[in-house]
């Protein structure tokens, strides 16, 4: 039955308005004028480049739930920027976790040094693939440009038993700076350390794009989005 729903969506959205014309923001109101938005998901890990998307939530349906995966195992400083964000924006933001025992697990394994895709599952991808049981479209802040991986990528994607939709998928990294430059939007504190993306902080170092990302390891995604 849900398998049903998600394909007359995509079907709607295939045959409907094309979104790919419209700005991000447009894509934003359009989505939320076509769509439930009780069964509407949105995820951001509050990176270096999710102020984006956070402040066009903001503008085009400020009360939606944000849903925040904290893997126990990010910087100090994603935490406090998710806390000068939501409070800057407003936004009603609710955290996520693993459950604790399995959380712990990773811990005293330190899984993210012998099994890194074992350790992105537990805390990051099986946590929101309960989360997304419960809607039938998933907002996240995913940019074309951030590596091979995501230039494939369109606005909506049919994804196992969900549509995703990727509002800014096709800005540039030109027009990212750009926007956080025109509506004067604080960035993540360490992209002026040299991170241009921003995980856990074990698995994380100073690299232009993805590139400090897993280093030295054959990986370049946590899951989430493959």
């Amino acid at each position: 039955m849900r398998r049903q729903i998600i394909n007359e969506k995509m079907n709607n959205l295939n045959s409907g308005i094309v979104y790919d014309k419209l700005s991000p923001r447009e894509r934003l109101e359009q989505l939320f004028k076509d769509h439930d938005e009780n069964k509407i998901l949105i995820t951001s890990s509050f990176g270096s480049t999710s102020i984006v998307l956070l402040h066009l939530i903001s503008q085009v349906k400020p009360d939606h739930p944000i849903h925040f995966v904290n893997t126990s195992f990010l910087f100090k400083e994603t935490m406090e920027y998710k806390e000068k964000i939501t409070e800057l924006l407003n936004l009603k933001v609710v955290d996520v976790t693993a459950p604790e025992n399995r959380q712990k697990f990773t811990q005293e394994n330190q899984s993210w040094r012998f099994n890194q895709d074992l350790c992105c599952f537990i805390n990051k991808v099986d946590p929101v693939n309960r989360l997304k049981q419960d809607y039938d479209i998933w907002i996240s802040g995913l940019l074309a440009f951030q590596n091979a991986n995501r230039r494939r990528i369109k606005v909506f994607e049919r994804k196992n038993d969900i549509v995703k939709f990727h509002p800014i998928i096709d800005m540039s990294a030109e027009e990212v700076k750009l926007y956080t430059t025109i509506y004067d939007l604080p960035l993540h504190p360490l992209v002026y350390e040299g991170y241009d993306s921003i995980g856990c902080a074990h698995c994380t170092m100073k690299g232009k794009g993805r590139a400090g990302r897993w280093v030295n390891i054959d990986k370049t995604e946590c899951g989430l989005h493959v």
